[in-house]
């Protein structure tokens, strides 16, 4: 029951880079250039911070700066970063808990391509 699901793709555009869970982009872009694989990790503390760290972190989300510095691995000219996969694991310490996130991906400078109609246009 559950391999039968149909699991729907990631999309998201962060800072003019679409980031993609699929290995392929959408049929009206074609990939021009393709880069190496860029990886990153970080810890998230997912243990309670105390009142003071709490209050002086509430803005702060590290999830999306985890995301933010995926983005600035890839190549300036990279506008895509295709087949993102997550990875998490955890690791519980005297004083707190960490959620470890590893996000890998391949970057990939994209264009549209203009696609001729698929039917013969008869003259009138």
């Amino acid at each position: 029951m559950f391999l039968n699901r149909k699991i729907t793709p990631y999309v998201e555009e962060r800072s003019n880079k679409l980031l993609l869970t699929t290995e392929e982009l959408p049929s009206c872009y074609r990939i021009k250039h393709m880069y190496n694989m860029v990886q990153i990790t970080r810890a998230v503390e997912i243990s309670k911070k105390g009142l003071i760290r709490g209050f002086l972190e509430r803005k702060r989300n590290e999830y999306e700066e985890t995301l933010d510095e995926l983005m600035l691995m890839a190549p300036e000219d990279a506008n895509a970063i295709i087949g993102i996969r997550v990875s998490t694991t955890t690791q519980q310490y005297a004083k707190a808990t960490f959620l470890y996130i590893t996000y890998i991906g391949t970057p990939v400078f994209y264009i549209k391509q203009h696609k001729l109609p698929s039917k013969a246009i008869n003259p009138v």
